[in-house]
C-alpha cells in the first residue's frame, strides 16, 4: 500500500518546500501554471500529496504534547539527558510558559505546516482551468485536510485564527472558539458527498469518508468543552456512519502498530512512513535505554528518556494482552545475555520513579506499542503513525451512550472493544465514567487523546504524579509569545503572562 502513496514522495517533498513559511501574511509564488502543470490526474495526486508529506510533523508537535502532559507518558531528567533546562518538567507540572518552544513548535505544525500549505494548494487547485476528473475530490480533500489542523488548533488553544486565503496581508485575529467550531464542522459537512469511500490502496494515508466521519465524531464528543453545548445524539450518528463505512476491529490489537500495518482493517487515518522514503518514525528511540540497541539489533544507541508512571502502568490487568507492550524488569541481548546499564548495574526496567529531575537510567516502564524493526540498518521505521481507528469509534458510541442514559448498551460495546485482549474472560460488570476513562486510557495510550478525554472527563486539573492539581485556565496551551510578537491582533488566552 505504502508504495501507491510514496509513488510521488520526491516531487511531493519539492512541492511541499515551496509552502514553508513561518508567518500567515507571507506570500510565496511558486513557478506552476496551467500549460505546465497539473495537466495529468498522476500531477494532480502528486500535487494534493505535498500537504500530506507535512503531516509527519504531527507526531513531534501536536501528539507529542498530548502525551507528556498527561498521566499516561513521562520524561524523567536522566542526569543531562532530557533536561534541557526543564523544558519537560514544565510540561509534565502544567506550568506552560508561552515562551515554550514546543508549544510553539506545536503552532507551527498547525498552521506552517497544516493550513498554509492546503491554503496554497487550494488556490492552485480552485484557480486552475485544467478539467480532470478526481479535481473536485481532492479540491474536497483539502478542505477537510484543513478542518483537521483547524481541529487540532482549536483544541489545544482555544480562540484561534481561520484563515482560508494564502494571500491574506492582514494579520489575523483570533475568532472564539465555538465559531472555529462551526466553521470545521461546516467544512467537512459541505465536502463529504465528494470524498472517496472506498477502503483501498489509493486512498491510503488520505482524507475519506471515513476520517470524516470520525472527525466529526471527535468533534461531537468535545462539543461539550469546545461550545458549551452537548451534541451526543450526534456523535452517535457520525459513529454509526464510521461503522458503515466498512471497518473491523483487527483481532489482533497490535497488528494496528506493526511494521506492516498499512494492512489494518482498522485504522482510519494514519500518518504514512517509511523507513528510507518517509523518515521520522522513531517512537522506540524516545523509550528505549541506550543499550537495548542490542535487544533489537538497533544501527545506533536509544536516547533513554520516555516511559509511563506506576499508576497508569498498574491500571493494566495482568491478563490483559495489552500490558506486553510496557517492558519492566531485566532487560537482554538477542542471544540471552543479560544488559547492564552504562556504569554496568544490571539494566532492570522499575515502575518506580523517585525524582522526576534526577531519574537513574533504568527508573521507568518503557512503552513498545508500535512493533520494532529488528536488526536493521536504519534508525526510522516503516510502521505509521495511527490518528484515528474504529476502536474509538466503538468507544465514543458507547461513551455517547452512557451520557443519555444508555449504560446497557455502552457496556457491550465497551466489552466488545475489551474482549480482544482477554477473550471472553474479565468482561466489565458496569460501566461508568470513571471506568470508561480507565478503558479507554488502556486501549489509547500513545495515541495522542489522553489530554483531550481527561479533560472531556473533567479529570485534567486533578493531580496525579508529577503534577499538582492546577486550574481549569490551564486547559487550554498558552498561545506562544512568538506569535503574539509576530501578529499583534492576536489575544493571549486568559490566565497566561509573560
Amino acid at each position: 500500500m505504502k508504495s501507491v502513496f510514496f509513488k510521488y514522495t520526491l516531487l511531493a517533498g519539492m512541492i511541499c518546500s515551496v509552502f514553508s513559511c513561518t508567518k500567515l501574511d507571507e506570500t510565496f509564488y511558486d513557478r506552476g501554471t496551467d500549460e505546465n502543470f497539473l495537466k495529468t490526474e498522476d500531477e494532480l495526486n502528486a500535487f494534493a500529496n505535498g500537504a500530506y508529506a507535512k503531516m509527519r510533523g504531527y507526531r513531534d508537535s501536536y501528539w507529542k504534547m498530548n502525551e507528556v502532559t498527561t498521566d499516561e507518558t513521562t520524561v524523567p531528567s536522566r542526569g543531562a539527558d532530557w533536561n534541557e533546562g526543564g523544558l519537560w518538567r514544565v510540561l509534565i507540572s502544567h506550568e506552560f510558559p508561552i515562551t515554550h518552544q514546543y508549544i510553539n513548535d506545536m503552532w507551527n505544525f498547525i498552521y506552517r505546516d497544516g493550513v498554509n500549505p492546503v491554503n496554497a494548494i487550494l488556490q492552485k487547485l480552485e484557480g486552475s482551468s485544467v478539467v480532470l476528473p478526481t479535481k473536485d475530490q481532492i479540491i474536497g480533500q483539502m478542505k477537510v485536510l484543513r478542518a483537521f489542523h483547524y481541529y487540532l488548533a482549536m483544541d489545544a488553544f482555544g480562540n484561534v485564527p481561520v484563515v482560508t486565503s494564502f494571500e491574506q496581508t492582514t494579520p489575523p485575529k483570533n475568532t472564539p472558539r465555538a465559531e472555529v467550531f462551526t466553521f470545521i464542522e461546516k467544512e467537512i459537512k459541505d465536502n463529504l458527498a465528494v470524498l472517496p469511500s472506498a477502503l483501498d490502496t489509493k486512498n491510503y494515508g488520505k482524507v475519506t469518508k471515513g476520517m470524516a466521519f470520525m472527525l466529526l465524531a471527535k468533534l461531537y464528543a468535545n462539543a461539550e468543552v469546545y461550545t458549551g453545548t452537548q451534541r451526543w445524539a450526534d456523535c452517535i450518528r457520525m459513529c454509526d456512519s464510521v461503522t458503515a463505512m466498512g471497518y473491523q476491529l483487527e483481532p489482533d490489537y497490535f497488528s494496528n502498530f506493526s511494521t506492516k500495518n498499512e494492512n489494518s482493517k482498522e485504522n482510519i487515518f494514519v500518518v504514512p512512513y517509511d523507513a528510507i522514503n518517509a523518515k521520522g518514525m522513531m517512537l522506540h528511540y524516545l523509550t528505549l535505554h541506550y543499550n537495548s540497541r542490542y535487544t533489537y539489533g538497533l544501527p545506533s544507541s536509544p536516547w533513554n528518556g520516555w516511559c509511563t508512571l506506576k499508576a497508569f502502568y498498574e491500571s493494566f490487568d495482568n491478563d490483559d494482552k495489552r500490558k506486553t507492550m510496557f517492558l519492566e524488569g531485566q532487560q537482554y541481548a538477542q542471544d540471552g545475555t543479560p544488559l547492564k546499564t552504562e556504569q554496568g548495574a544490571p539494566l532492570i526496567f522499575t515502575s518506580t520513579i523517585g525524582d522526576l529531575a534526577n531519574a537513574t537510567q533504568t527508573e521507568g516502564v518503557r512503552i513498545v506499542k508500535y512493533e520494532i524493526q529488528k536488526n536493521t540498518a536504519y534508525a526510522d521505521q516503516d510502521n505509521d503513525l495511527v490518528i484515528f481507528r474504529y476502536a474509538d469509534a466503538l468507544m465514543l458510541k458507547a461513551e455517547a451512550l452512557l451520557r443519555t442514559g444508555q449504560a446497557g448498551p455502552a457496556l457491550i460495546l465497551v466489552n466488545q472493544v475489551r474482549a480482544r485482549n482477554f477473550g471472553t474472560a474479565k468482561p466489565l460488570l458496569t460501566l461508568t465514567p470513571d471506568n470508561l476513562l480507565a478503558e479507554r486510557g488502556r486501549e489509547f495510550i500513545w495515541e495522542g487523546c489522553r489530554r483531550q478525554d481527561l479533560i472531556r472527563f473533567g479529570k485534567w486539573n486533578s493531580a496525579w504524579q508529577f503534577h499538582p492539581a492546577d486550574q481549569p485556565f490551564r486547559q487550554l496551551f498558552p498561545i506562544p509569545q512568538a506569535q503574539l510578537d509576530a501578529n499583534p491582533n492576536l489575544v493571549q488566552n486568559p490566565g497566561y503572562k509573560l
